[in-house]
């Protein structure tokens, strides 16, 4: 089964919300998750995968798997009002794949290869390949009932706006043009010809003549411009005395993370400062979205309107800062010399995970951030989370000089050819220079939201006496910070349920849990010592997984090794990968794979 199907298909988030604003009581109703937090919102709409609520005047979409017993139920008490069940339902299918795995999402379009389906808000281009024949016919007979409907479609009844009603600043409305069309979206600014609107929850701006507008949506239009120049009067007065309180104390960390934070009203909610004027402040609730939500100003309490302009501050100190870059010199490559990323030379951040390259240029980092409510203690001071991953290029040598023992040594970089500048922005890195014996090396690493790979080449001199192979190296670092001093009564929860499953060349998948030790796992001689594959997952891992795996693995060795002295699996394990025929290159062709995906 394809990677896509599995981001459209299984992917759930949780909420954690209280709400920051009220609406008329009789409209808001509690939402509890499974952990029992509560929030007040508007039921809009509803359906077997998820309900759609209204928070602020924003719409968001919570999956039915994370509402308790008493809200699905409620869930289910106002599908039933709202015209009965299957009017609910009507938009959307039942989808099932050629493994028999199904999902309930909105047809959007298909054409011969493809069937484009919304979840929980998100289109997702699939082949139809992937599909089973009934679904492949569902979707060629909603496809044609679609062409012959589209005429119909665009003449459904436009939503009125109750322009005597409380309007909102912060609210998406629907804005209709002379034909009847709509876009919905968040007012900003209108002036004598055009309309300027934020839409897609705050993605995009767009402007639209006035003129085309239908006179509800005018009229819209200059009741919202009449309140936002007031709402600026009393803006620009808060500003001025905001700008004299006295605030916390906050650092460029809390930037980064989320802060509890209260109404008025005494409610409160966890959130990420973004950005504030003097309108609005802008957060964003990871939990229900990725986006950032503005509110304004004036729902917040004294203590609350303190930390976000003490963040406010900070961010504008921030921003102010040039980035220090510290020159290349020597074996060393230019690199950021302050700020979040010091020390590094390119960063690159995806969902949830960083990835960084650090000024000696040997391979890269890899840290996860499940959020800072759920980092341990020992990672709350790192901005980029918990390390877990180390993946580099490894040249080594067999020593002989002593005559009596050999010893395996390390070539070190003395220079680079050349260093690229300080990117967060960089998804191909060759790197290439010189060890200490004059020979030469090549490094090559490519990072993107599909996983990273891993190739290099190496070269000794004419006449070197003890030749040099090369090989890239992972690092699955120990999960369990001062493990020495710790009762394994402390080490468990710590981790739960993670291990490291082994797939060998011949064979099944083998798993290795934290929770036993290496002598006792007892694995048969051999049965892990050429590896097809390596996945990482459990509790110390929170919602991650780790796959490691070659490209081709033909003529290729790839193996682990334990930790000096370890006695657990989760005190962290070393996997090797390298070529048989030739040890001074790992082939493009049969590179090395490594992926950091959500379960």
């Amino acid at each position: 089964m394809k990677s896509s199907y599995h981001k459209l298909t299984f992917f759930l988030f949780t909420f954690c919300l209280s709400s920051l604003l009220g609406q008329e009581s009789a409209e808001l109703h509690p939402w509890t998750d499974l952990n029992g937090r509560t929030l007040q919102a508007k039921f809009i709409k509803g359906n077997n995968a998820s309900v759609t609520i209204e928070w602020n005047g924003q719409r968001f979409d919570l999956p039915m798997d994370t509402l308790s017993d008493q809200s699905k139920a409620l869930a289910e008490k106002f599908m039933l009002k709202s015209a009965g069940s299957e009017k609910v339902d009507a938009d959307f299918q039942q989808w099932k794949d050629t493994s028999g795995r199904t999902i309930q999402a909105k047809f959007i379009k298909s054409d011969k290869l493809t069937v484009t389906l919304n979840w929980n808000g998100k289109n997702t281009v699939l082949p139809l390949s992937m599909f089973d024949q009934e679904s492949q016919i569902m979707a060629a007979k909603l496809q044609s009932d679609k062409t012959s409907n589209s005429v119909a479609s665009n003449s459904n009844p436009v939503i009125k706006v109750d322009l005597e009603g409380e309007l909102s600043l912060l609210a998406e409305y629907p804005w209709a043009n002379s034909a009847g069309k709509t876009v919905s979206g968040r007012f900003l600014d209108v002036s004598k010809d055009d309309l300027k609107l934020s839409i897609n929850r705050g993605t995009r701006e767009v402007s639209i003549p006035l003129a085309s507008l239908g006179k509800e949506s005018q009229s819209l239009a200059q009741k919202l411009k009449i309140m936002q120049v007031k709402a600026q009067k009393a803006g620009a007065t808060l500003a001025k005395k905001r700008k004299t309180m006295k605030v916390p104390a906050v650092t460029d960390a809390d930037l980064e993370i989320e802060h509890e934070f209260k109404d008025v009203e005494g409610r409160t909610v966890k959130a990420q400062f973004i950005d504030a004027d003097d309108l609005s402040v802008s957060v964003v609730i990871r939990t229900i979205s990725k986006n950032a939500i503005p509110l304004s100003w004036d729902k917040f309490d004294s203590d609350s309107i303190a930390k976000l302009e003490a963040l406010r501050r900070k961010k504008l100190e921030v921003s102010s800062r040039k980035p220090k870059i510290i020159s290349a010199k020597g074996n060393r490559l230019s690199y950021y010399g302050n700020g979040k990323y010091k020390d590094y030379n390119t960063v690159y951040e995806g969902d949830s995970y960083t990835i960084g390259l650090p000024y000696s240029g040997g391979g890269l980092h890899v840290w996860i951030n499940p959020g800072a409510d759920k980092l341990p203690d020992s990672a709350k001071g790192n901005p980029l989370g918990l390390r877990r991953m180390t993946i580099g290029f490894i040249s080594q040598y067999v020593d002989r000089s002593d005559g009596k023992r050999a010893r395996r040594r390390t070539r070190k970089i003395t220079s680079f050819d050349s260093s690229p500048e300080p990117s967060l922005d960089r998804e191909k890195i060759t790197l290439t220079g010189k060890y200490e014996n004059g020979g030469t090396f090549e490094y090559n690493m490519e990072v993107n939201r599909n996983g990273m790979q891993f190739w290099s080449r190496i070269k000794d001199p004419a006449g070197e006496e003890w030749p040099t192979s090369t090989r890239v190296s992972v690092g699955l670092h120990g999960v369990v910070p001062n493990v020495k001093d710790l009762p394994m009564s402390a080490i468990k929860p710590q981790i739960g349920d993670g291990a490291f499953y082994m797939t060998p060349t011949e064979g099944k998948r083998i798993k290795l849990p934290f929770d036993k030790k290496w002598i006792d796992l007892k694995i048969p001689r051999g049965a892990l010592s050429s590896l097809k594959g390596v996945e990482v997952m459990g509790t110390p891992y929170y919602h991650f997984k780790f796959n490691i795996s070659p490209n081709n693995g033909k003529d290729m060795n790839f193996n682990y090794s334990k930790g000096y002295g370890g006695t657990f699996p989760f005190q962290g394990i070393n996997l090797d990968y390298s070529s048989k025929e030739k040890n001074t290159e790992v082939p493009r062709s049969r590179s090395l794979k490594v992926s950091v995906t959500k379960k």
